[in-house]
Parts: structure tokens; C-alpha cells; sequence
């Protein structure tokens, strides 16, 4: 029996076996130019909720030729730590991070969205304008 996709406001943190079905809505990669140090993601599941992903150097070689803008895949087995970094890309509480046992598996999906947006209302922006 197949296992079920988990959803990315499930992840809280107590498992790390997850199995995602996501589009890749950004990839950047930091580092010197010239030579990348590690692959950062946005991916994004079909209820249109993201979460930011890290594929630190040693796994970049192995994944770096088959991570692609605006694909579709299944991805299986992570790192999940705290998002509480100074900068944030996603709102998610937690993050992922590529392990040796993470698996990735480009396949073609419907009903994933490029992107999600999620504007803030006008009044909380004129709210914490005022707070300042």
C-alpha cells in the first residue's frame, strides 16, 4: 500500500520520514561565484502552502542536476529543524534540510500552484506602521 502524501502544515517537527509531493516554486544557490556551498528552495504543496528547504554542500553534488524552478516531484526524508533564523523565506515554523537518506523523484504532478501569494490585509500594514 502507497503511503500518503503528508501535507506541509503537518510538519511539526515530530517525524522526519515525510513524504511531500511538491513544485519547486524558487531555487537559488549561495556561495562564491563560481562554486556553489548550498542549494536553498521554496516548494510548495497542492493546498498552496510552502516551506523553505536547504541542500547543504555535501548533498549539493548529488541533487544539483536534478533540482529545477517550476518542477513537480516527490521527495522523501529530511532534517526538520526550527525556522527561527534572522531572515525567513517562508513563514512555516520549521525547515528542511537534505540528508543522505533524502530521496527525490521528478515527477509530473496537476494541481500544484507556481506560486502563492498571501497578501496582508491594508489595515494590519497600516497597523504596524503606527506601532513603529
Amino acid at each position: 500500500m502507497a503511503h500518503i502524501a503528508d501535507k506541509i502544515k503537518t510538519i511539526d517537527g515530530s517525524k522526519e520520514t515525510l513524504k511531500l509531493v511538491v513544485r519547486i516554486t524558487e531555487l537559488w544557490f549561495v556561495g562564491t561565484p563560481g562554486r556553489s556551498k548550498q542549494a536553498e528552495m521554496i516548494i510548495v504543496d497542492s493546498d498552496g502552502d510552502q516551506i523553505h528547504v536547504v541542500c547543504k554542500q555535501d548533498k549539493l553534488k548529488t541533487w544539483k542536476m536534478n533540482l529545477k524552478e517550476g518542477c513537480t516531484y516527490v521527495m522523501h526524508n529530511f532534517r526538520v529543524s526550527m525556522n527561527d533564523e534572522q531572515y525567513r523565506v517562508c513563514d512555516h515554523p520549521y525547515k528542511l534540510t537534505f540528508i543522505g537518506v533524502t530521496v527525490v523523484r521528478q515527477c509530473e504532478f496537476d494541481g500544484l500552484p507556481f506560486k502563492n501569494y498571501r497578501f496582508a490585509n491594508f489595515s494590519d500594514v497600516v497597523a504596524s506602521l503606527l506601532v513603529c
